[in-house]
């Protein structure tokens, strides 16, 4: 069984999916969620695709922003559930980016000890990573999702066509993961967004960038579903991310902002250790820094940021383990570096 097997991806896919909807929907009842700005700008759209098809949609909307990725909005969706006296077989559809699919997916994981998941990512960051692979958590106080589960959408509908809506910010700082899917996994992508960085917003290179990005998270989430193995590669760059996005405060900088700062890091650290060519390190950041992304942070200090990573998730009897890429198109994962060194790379960091 493949991770793609309940995904609908390409362009135009959004208008055609309310058969398959409605086939996982025996009460013809769904429950739509998203942020109050998406609901705004797509909301209307998707209740009346859904209603023509026969199902009557009950929707909810919430604050954007990572701060909303929290227990108490979560039990918001679970009191509104419970009003409304949804049934276990009836599903719980996930409309946004990275924050709504993590949130509404952790309440669909455990409102009535599960109801169907459906995913409509609306970001090229949701429609490229979050909504493949089946994690779904939110936030607390002491780490970004660290209150999670594994819960796989039973229908995830990919529509390049719906990042028209975003605005260039969230555009660039979602490039972040595209670009970490390149650096870990494909080198000629990397070139490609490399000779396509005047033209982010190009319909044919989004629909392209997605699919290819969408294969490679499916392939070794595939290879490992729990997250026990080589998946851990998918978290290049995430360790000093995450722990940006704790200590700034949630919404300080976007998700790939952060990311884009933890690859520089983690390039620095790998090209310290003779792992990756200086050339290739200098190669990305100059790559990040030509989209508009940030390679630096403030708002936070050294000893909180390598504080905050010690609370992360990967770190396994004390001790970080590291994804560090050897070349563009291969990284290794469960690497152990030297505080010292972690520190002196902070520093660079730190503007």
């Amino acid at each position: 069984m493949s991770s793609l097997d309940h995904v609908v991806i390409g362009s135009g896919s959004l208008t055609t999916s309310t058969p398959l909807i409605a086939e996982i929907t025996p009460t013809k009842r769904v429950f739509l969620c998203a942020d109050q700005t998406v609901m705004k700008i797509l909301g209307d759209r998707v209740i009346a695709m859904l209603s023509a098809g026969g199902l009557e949609v009950r929707s909810h909307s919430f604050p954007p922003g990572e701060a909303s990725k929290s227990l108490h909005v979560a039990t918001q969706l679970y009191d509104w559930l419970a009003m409304e006296q949804a049934e276990r077989q009836e599903p719980l559809v996930a409309l946004g980016g990275g924050v709504t699919g993590d949130l509404v997916g952790f309440v669909a994981a455990t409102f009535g000890r599960g109801i169907p998941l459906i995913q409509i990512p609306t970001t090229l960051l949701a429609q490229i990573d979050s909504s493949i692979g089946g994690k779904v958590a939110v936030d607390i106080e002491a780490g970004k999702n660290l209150v999670g589960s594994f819960y796989p959408a039973a229908l995830v509908i990919i529509d390049p066509d719906l990042l028209e809506t975003l605005e260039p910010p969230q555009l660039v700082a979602d490039y972040a993961e595209v670009i970490k899917t390149a650096v870990i996994f494909d080198r000629d992508m990397f070139s490609h967004v490399e000779s396509s960085k005047e033209d982010l917003r190009n319909s044919d290179l989004l629909a392209n960038l997605v699919e290819r990005c969408v294969h490679w998270k499916a392939q070794v989430v595939d290879q490992d579903p729990e997250d026990r193995g080589p998946r851990a590669v998918l978290n290049y760059g995430h360790t000093i991310a995450h722990a940006i996005e704790t200590t700034t405060g949630y919404g300080s900088y976007r998700h790939g902002e952060a990311v884009s700062i933890g690859m520089v890091g983690a390039g620095r650290l790998s090209a310290h250790i003779g792992q990756w060519p200086k050339a290739d390190a200098a190669r990305q950041e100059q790559l990040l820094e030509d989209i508009g992304l940030p390679t630096r942070f403030t708002g936070a200090t050294v000893s909180e940021i390598f504080n905050a990573m010690s609370r992360d998730k990967k770190v396994k009897a004390g001790r970080i383990r590291w994804v560090l890429p050897d070349a563009i198109g291969h990284a290794s994962f469960g690497i152990e570096l030297e505080d010292a060194l972690v520190l002196d790379v902070l520093h660079e960091l730190a503007q």
